[in-house]
């Protein structure tokens, strides 16, 4: 019986080795996977916060070209621009217009079955 516990008592340490190294190597890698979920969700708050600073950059200047827009679209400034002579509008001729009568009964079926 000597013999067999003699020839096992290497193999006991070696196994208690590798179960620690295993255990220390998941830890390790639980560790690293933390600090990248850490890095990759700073980055993206980073990422974030200027895209919401762009959105709102955007937001503000298209609010002002909308502004600029129904300045310039509006009847007096429409009015102004035609009396310095800056819009040119020609006046449309009667034959030149087309009128429309009521559309055909086959294309407001086919229009009726689109929808």
């Amino acid at each position: 019986m000597s013999e067999n516990s003699r020839r096992y008592a290497q193999a006991v340490p070696v196994i208690a080795i590798l179960m620690v190294v295993i255990v220390v190597v998941s830890i390790a890698g639980f560790c690293i996977k933390t600090l990248m979920v850490q890095h990759q969700v700073v980055v993206g708050g980073d990422r974030i916060k200027r895209l919401e600073k762009e959105l709102a950059e955007l937001s503000n200047k298209n609010e002002a070209l909308q502004t600029k827009k129904d300045q310039l679209t509006s009847v007096p400034a429409l009015q102004k621009a035609v009396g310095k002579g800056f819009v040119n509008l020609v006046k449309i001729d009667e034959k030149c217009v087309v009128n429309v009568s009521q559309p055909r009964s086959s294309v407001a079926i086919a229009a009726k079955e689109e929808r």
